[in-house]
């Protein structure tokens, strides 16, 4: 025994041979779970540490006072993100007030945040947990990619793409929170522009979107800050405005007008004009249906009392336009009034055709206006494909003459001024005593003055050269009898 005790006494006592670790373990025979259990404690504590630096979650910690600092081994203790939301107090107090309510409800908390950082928006959610020790764990993940796809997703939901405007029903589901209810001063604005129809038959749907964005842009620079603005039709928009009174809302369209007038100033681009109405309520319940009908009935009476003007002015605006393309040469239609007002004559022709000769002769190619430049100025023979884009000017012109008072009696002529005697013109191959008399008419004077005067693919030929060709193309191209008629009348005037 005295031996035992002496070995005993002879090793050198430690920790681990106290709790039966190590060779020197004084319980090493005695405690082998002991000894097991503590390693796998000690993998188990590598794998935390693994997993803990494998997330991507800014990991924060917190006493129950609120005192918040980062997790020691988590792999974004250093992040600078991580250390501007501690260094931001606004997000701090939040944090705060958020671990306040876990202490209290004893589960889990979550709390989101924006910071702005570097010039960019970085929006974050946060879950907070308290554990049975009473240690709070904040998990930070960064929400930014997907919180910017929602907002993009929520944008195209409500916000169509052309104007950036809210779509018609947002604007539904904004009335609907004022139907019914008591309110002060609420105005329902609607604005239509003038022509649109017009500008897109004759220009395209493209050159009408840009008249549509430009007016989207005016109406949104005006009332952004005052209204809930959104595009209700292809050429309505709706503006709804609180807590304004109806003199103020007059006085708000009288300066949108002057921004309109402003624009028109310093724009070559066509001429825009807008059809204006609104229904106003002073107090009490509101019926936003009954609100939105009266602002429909105003803007279309608004409407009405200037469309023809504003169409009119439309159309001369075109003309104008086409006149700047300087395709033709100078005197075109006046030359070609006075030759085909003469043979009017001679066939004795009642003076109301006589009139639609000489609006002819002016405006029969009006709808070049919306050819583009590229095939109407060209210097060479145009190829299939420009002819077939060229040949639609007819009816570009039909439907312009025919949004105007004044072209309104010469529109179907204006359509068929390109039919041959032959019937193998265009766009209707009308032929003979189909064709009106005074597309007939046109169609040789036209030709003459085309040959007789420089073009830009061609010089002049003589009257004599172009007579003969008209003739060459009586009963293909021309009524024969015109063609006797117009010989006549030239060599006379010879």
């Amino acid at each position: 025994m005295k031996e035992y005790y002496n070995a005993l006494n002879e090793k050198k006592i430690t920790r681990q041979a106290i709790i039966g670790l190590g060779e020197n373990s004084i319980r090493k025979n005695y405690y082998p779970e002991l000894q097991e259990k503590l390693l796998d404690l000690e993998h188990i504590n590598i794998r935390n540490k693994a997993l803990m630096a494998a997330i991507q979650d800014i990991m924060l910690v917190s006493d129950s006072d609120g005192h918040i600092s980062t997790f020691a081994v988590s792999n974004k203790k250093d992040d600078p993100l991580t250390l501007e939301i501690l260094r931001n107090n606004e997000i701090v107090r939040r944090l705060q007030e958020a671990i306040h309510q876990v202490v209290q409800k004893r589960e889990m908390v979550t709390c989101d945040f924006r910071l702005k950082y570097q010039g960019r928006d970085y929006y974050f959610e946060s879950r907070i947990h308290i554990s049975e020790i009473n240690e709070i764990l904040i998990l930070v993940r960064d929400m930014t990619e997907r919180t910017l796809m929602e907002m993009q997703l929520r944008e195209m939901a409500e916000r169509e793409s052309l104007t950036k405007l809210y779509k018609r029903h947002c604007l539904i589901n904004k009335l609907a929170e004022f139907h019914g209810k008591s309110f002060e001063k609420l105005t329902v604005l609607l604005f239509d522009i003038d022509g649109l129809k017009i500008i897109n038959d004759t220009f395209g749907n493209l050159k009408g979107d840009e008249v549509i964005v430009s007016v989207a842009r005016i109406i949104h620079d005006h009332f952004r800050l005052i209204g809930y603005i959104a595009r209700i039709g292809g050429d309505e928009f709706c503006v709804i405005v609180e807590g304004f009174s109806s003199q103020e809302i007059e006085q708000q369209l009288k300066q949108m007008n002057k921004m309109l007038h402003k624009y028109n100033e310093q724009t070559d681009a066509l001429k825009i004009s807008l059809s204006s109405g609104y229904s106003f309520h002073k107090t009490g319940i509101v019926n936003t249906e009954w609100m939105f009908q009266e602002a429909n009935n105003n803007m279309y009476q608004n409407k009405l009392l200037k469309e023809s003007s504003n169409r009119n002015d439309l159309v001369k605006t075109l003309m104008r336009a086409l006149e700047a393309k300087d395709y033709i040469t100078e005197g075109h239609a006046e030359r070609m009034g006075e030759l085909a007002t003469q043979m009017g004559v001679a066939l004795r022709l009642p003076q109301s055709k006589l009139d639609r000769i000489r609006l002819l002769a002016k405006f029969h190619d009006i709808g070049k206006v919306g050819i583009p430049d590229r095939i109407l100025c060209k210097p060479s023979k145009l190829n299939e494909e420009e002819w077939k884009v060229m040949k639609t000017h007819c009816g570009i012109g039909e439907r312009i003459a025919a949004e105007s008072s004044e072209l309104k009696s010469i529109a179907h002529l204006i359509l068929k001024h390109h039919e041959r005697w032959d019937g193998k013109g265009y766009p209707l191959g009308l032929k003979a005593g189909e064709i009106p008399i005074e597309c007939r008419i046109l169609s040789i004077v036209d030709t003459f003055d085309a040959m007789t005067n420089d073009r830009p693919y061609r010089e002049a030929r003589s009257e004599a050269e172009a007579i003969k060709e008209i003739v060459s193309c009586s009963r293909t191209q021309f009524d024969p009898n015109l063609v006797l008629l117009f010989k006549e009348i030239i060599e006379k005037s010879s």
